[in-house]
């Protein structure tokens, strides 16, 4: 699987270089703010191509770390709500009965046999 993966790799870079070397000599402007006047002018094709990439790696990199952030918060308080309900059933398995008459407790198996001796 490994090695899928890294030829897999190793393709995509190759296409990109082969892209890039393709637009070498390609200028564009990035109109950022106003449409007419151009933010950045003249920049070659693959240095823009990489620049919005690395944007969007960041921007991924940001949206992704709060969601961890929020899914390991809420993991902390299922956590603790579990150990809090099983601290009360164990209370509440703990708890003295009282009042309670042994002749009104439903027979338990196999002591129908024996009250009936």
């Amino acid at each position: 699987m490994w090695f899928l993966k890294a030829f897999l790799v190793i393709v995509i870079l190759a296409g990109l270089l082969y892209v890039a070397l393709l637009n070498s000599g390609q200028h564009v402007n990035i109109y950022l703010t106003d449409p007419n006047i151009p933010t950045i002018a003249n920049v070659e094709l693959p240095v823009a191509l990489l620049g919005a990439f690395i944007l969007g790696v960041l921007v991924w990199f940001v949206a992704s770390f709060f969601q961890v952030l929020t899914a390991k918060s809420e993991v902390g308080a299922l956590k603790r709500k579990t150990r809090q309900l099983g601290r009360e059933l164990t209370d509440l398995r703990n708890m003295p009965v009282k009042d309670l008459d042994p002749d009104d407790l439903p027979p338990g198996p196999g002591e129908d046999e024996q009250r009936e001796s």
